[in-house]
């Protein structure tokens, strides 16, 4: 009888342990059965749903058929039926949250039982906004790099082809012959445009990396 009430107690002191767990955390964490409803979830997925949804959800509550936007059940509904097929993976939504677009990633995995069929779909969500945007960053920065190595090996080559075919062509045994006034001509209307281009690589420069 001892064993037994020592059982019970243990029982009990891990499934508070557990919960003090997963509700120590900003992370959604949710656990749903094989009809989607909501076996387990900590207080930031009932936050985190209400966003969306303007009300809580707890346990016994549907994931799927509680009144938000029918597109966005039926991909969330698409999700939870792979796991059920023992897909495990993640997804990445971008939600709008007020007037800020966030991005989260979602993992599904499917929950087996001891003969290893299937019985639920644990979940986790993550906010990756800040990680996206740096990815963004990074790839508009990637733009501008390949835009300046164009400039650098096409628009550049045209203005300094040209002052260097000129100087070759300057007549240094007679500085003031009248063809070297049309060569300087042509090599400062060359320099011109070299100076524009210049200008450009460094505007773009700066968008890469502003200036303090």
């Amino acid at each position: 009888m001892a064993n037994k009430e020592n059982d019970i107690t243990q029982i009990a002191t891990d499934e508070r342990n557990l919960r003090l767990l997963i509700n120590n955390t900003d992370d959604p964490i949710w656990l749903v059965d094989t009809s989607c409803r909501i076996i387990e979830c900590n207080s930031s997925f009932k936050k985190w749903v209400q966003h969306f949804i303007g009300r809580e959800l707890d346990k016994g509550d549907n994931v799927l058929y509680n009144g938000q936007d029918k597109l966005y059940a039926d991909k969330f509904e698409m999700c939870y039926q792979l796991a059920l097929n023992g897909r495990s993976f993640k997804s990445v939504e971008d939600m709008r949250v007020g007037n800020e677009l966030r991005y989260t990633s979602v993992s599904f995995n499917p929950v087996f039982d001891k003969e290893q069929q299937v019985v639920g779909v644990s979940c986790f969500a993550r906010d990756i906004t800040e990680q996206r945007k740096h990815l963004y960053k990074i790839e508009e920065q990637n733009v501008a790099l390949r835009e300046i190595a164009f400039i650098e090996s096409h628009k550049v080559r045209g203005p300094v082809s040209t002052i260097m075919g000129l100087t070759q062509l300057f007549n240094n045994d007679d500085v003031t012959a009248a063809e070297n006034k049309e060569i300087m001509d042509g090599i400062m209307a060359a320099s011109k445009q070299l100076d524009i281009i210049i200008r450009e690589v460094v505007r773009k420069s700066n968008e890469i990396a502003p200036q303090p």
